[in-house]
């Protein structure tokens, strides 16, 4: 005889339970006897469903975000479709046309988001993809953030049926049927917008497995913000708007003195500030990649994939490479090396959008000629903005001048309103680490605008060294996640799931607010 199944067991558990409490109505009056009997019978079907069967019934395993613990959630199919299923957490009530939703995903989200990025993979051979919609157990309540969404790299290895972490074995998304489905009468995109960044991060896990590679994280949820316009939610208002620091409150002195490469804190502001950053910067590498679609897209599908050399985009370096084979990249305006390719294109960018536009006289420290003078007005002249950064460079809403106080560090810029100098004493405040005279690094600039009454100091290198090399070895690249690892951030990197720390791709919401989001990581020993 087989032995009866976990949710066999719940069920006659159940039933005995009704029955035991049948028991004291026996010498009421029929009526009352029999609606006792029918609400019991009831609720035990309302306990029986509200079981998942994971192990053989087709139901879903999940992660709980607060304890990194899998749960089986029961779940009931609502839309199928070619390239994908739609299910939802049995009796979870959502105030969504889930079909509509299915249509939009069909339609626009997949198809625009595969022609960028490429077909997902297909762990358990059905070629689709599965899209549950639940309360995602995240610990949230009334006036807390909560998380949106998430995708799993741990669906991605086969199931262990003895750890407390376990896996589908198939291609999941994972978004909230609740607090982010209340998001939608602030923010109609909400929830299609973010099924379009989870989807980034599904297509690209197996291939960061497949070259055991760790990529950076400004990288990686850069191009989901990205991923977001492309399925047709552009632009990220809201990212725009912390970028240049429009929300106050939020995003203070805007992306002054933000690192886009080094990501490290639980600080929601900074979190925040440096999503927009890596956001912006992304569209504005993705949009001068190319003059169509086509070939914008390729060049995206090449940094998540791999070039024709098999190199894929997972820090700075190896980025600027796959774009210096681009079809727009012009060698004679931007440079022959990853180092001077990311130090043209990071210095324009920030140089537009702080309104500082003297780019023919641009001054620069190397380690070997001091200062000197570099003309960079052919390169903003041949990239400018895009539409869909259309606010960063008009002078009306650019990012401001802050007080001469405060950090710098690679991948940051500060806007001042004087005309500094390289030659300039160290601004004097609290917080400066004396980036005067000598203390200087390669690839530390001015730009200032015309009338010499605003100035940017960027630091437009991927190390303090600016290594001649792209590449890292995995070891360095280990180190170097260490030291990012924070509870605020997402993080997709290779890891044998079984042994080391596994983390989940997804939103955060910060404080309430259904527009300002981060991605929040769950680190599993």
């Amino acid at each position: 005889m087989e032995p009866i199944s976990r949710k066999a067991r719940l069920v006659i558990f159940s039933l005995l339970f009704v029955w035991q409490c049948q028991i004291p109505f026996l010498e009421d009056d029929k009526k009352t006897d029999q609606t006792s009997n029918a609400f019991l019978g009831v609720a035990a079907l309302s306990i029986v469903s509200n079981i998942g069967n994971c192990e053989s019934g087709g139901d879903i395993w999940a992660r709980n975000t607060q304890t990194n613990v899998s749960y089986c959630v029961p779940v009931e199919l609502v839309a199928s479709r070619t390239k994908f299923e739609i299910y939802k957490e049995k009796n979870l009530s959502v105030n969504l046309d889930l079909n509509a939703f299915a249509n939009l995903f069909e339609d626009s989200i997949y198809p625009k988001v595969t022609a960028a990025f490429g077909e997902p993979s297909d762990t358990d051979r059905n070629g689709k993809i599965t899209i549950l919609i639940l309360d995602i157990r995240d610990g949230a309540r009334a006036g807390t953030s909560f998380v949106a969404g998430f995708y799993d790299p741990v669906n991605f290895y086969a199931d262990q049926p003895n750890t407390t972490l376990r896996s589908n074995y198939k291609e999941v998304l994972y978004l909230d049927g609740k607090e982010l489905i209340e998001s939608l009468s602030r923010d109609s995109t909400a929830f299609a917008s973010t099924a379009a960044h989870e989807f980034q991060h599904l297509i690209r896990f197996p291939f960061m497995a497949a070259t055991r590679a760790v990529d950076d994280l400004w990288i990686n949820e850069g191009t989901s913000e990205v991923a977001s316009d492309i399925a047709g939610f552009a632009p990220q208002r809201l990212r725009i708007d912390c970028f240049r620091g429009a929300d106050s409150q939020r995003c203070p002195n805007g992306a002054n003195g933000i690192s886009m490469l080094n990501w490290g804190t639980t600080d929601s502001a900074t979190i925040l500030k440096q999503y927009a950053l890596a956001y912006a910067y992304m569209r504005y590498i993705y949009d001068i990649s190319g003059s169509t679609d086509t070939q914008r897209n390729t060049f995206f599908r090449n940094t998540v994939q791999g070039d024709s050399s098999g190199l894929r985009a997972g820090f700075a370096g190896t980025l600027m490479r796959v774009l210096r084979s681009s079809p727009n990249y012009n060698s004679t305006l931007l440079g022959n090396s990853d180092h001077e390719a990311f130090f043209r294109t990071f210095t324009v960018f920030m140089g537009q959008a702080s309104g500082t536009t003297s780019f023919s006289s641009v001054e620069r420290f190397t380690s070997s000629l001091g200062i000197e003078t570099v003309n960079l007005a052919s390169v903003a002249s041949t990239y400018p903005m895009g539409t869909i950064l259309a606010d960063l460079a008009d002078p009306s809403k650019q990012l401001p001048a802050t007080p001469t106080s405060g950090n710098i560090s690679t991948g940051s810029v500060r806007v001042f309103g004087t005309g500094y100098t390289l030659n300039n004493p160290a601004p004097t405040g609290s917080g400066w680490n004396s980036y005067g005279t000598a203390t200087r690094f390669p690839n530390m600039s001015v730009v200032r605008n015309t009338s010499n009454s605003k100035s940017i100091l960027a630091w437009a290198a991927y190390s303090t060294t600016v290594p001649s090399s792209s590449q890292r070895t995995i070891s360095q690249i280990r180190a170097d996640q260490e030291v990012k690892r924070a509870r605020l951030l997402s993080l997709t990197d290779y890891v044998d799931w079984k042994t080391d720390p596994v983390g989940v791709c997804g939103h955060q919401f910060i404080e309430s607010d259904p527009l300002l989001y981060t991605s929040y990581e769950a680190i599993v020993k």
